[in-house]
């Protein structure tokens, strides 16, 4: 398995869109949360039907949670956006692992452990986000 240090995108964007004008550009984070919720949203439609509207709505609000956060979070840097995004993805995990345990064969053991480390690689690029906004903050107060 990958760590974050080796993170490949899986789903690189278009050259027609690379330059979109903005100002600002998508982080790691953001491009590794893409790619896991391109898996995880082929992973639901195999979810039973009884669970469209509840574990299957529930993960996907995370996984978009996470994606809306870390955006948020590259247009302004305010780092509390880092923060809910890592919540997101813990309950993101929960929920997971709650199809895991009612024996959801979407969301058998393999599954689980490869979103396990998903998670962790977005964590840690969050957690590099976290720190690298905390060092520009502590460089400017000093200014």
């Amino acid at each position: 398995m990958q760590t974050a240090d080796e993170y490949k995108p899986k789903y690189e964007i278009p050259e027609t869109v690379k330059d979109t004008g903005a100002d600002y550009v998508h982080t790691k984070a953001h491009q590794a949360a893409y790619d896991f919720s391109v898996y995880l949203h082929d992973k639901m439609k195999k979810l039973p039907h009884y669970e469209k509207f509840t574990l299957q709505k529930e993960i996907r609000d995370a996984i978009d949670l996470i994606l809306d956060e870390i955006e948020q979070y590259e247009i302004t840097k305010v780092i509390s956006h880092l923060y809910a995004a890592d919540r997101a993805k813990r309950r993101l995990m929960r929920k997971l692992r709650t199809c895991y345990d009612l024996k959801y064969s979407a969301i058998n053991e393999n599954v689980l452990f490869y979103c396990a480390g998903q998670c962790a690689i977005i964590g840690k690029l969050i957690g590099g986000l976290i720190g690298e906004a905390k060092e520009r903050k502590q460089g400017g107060a000093g200014k």
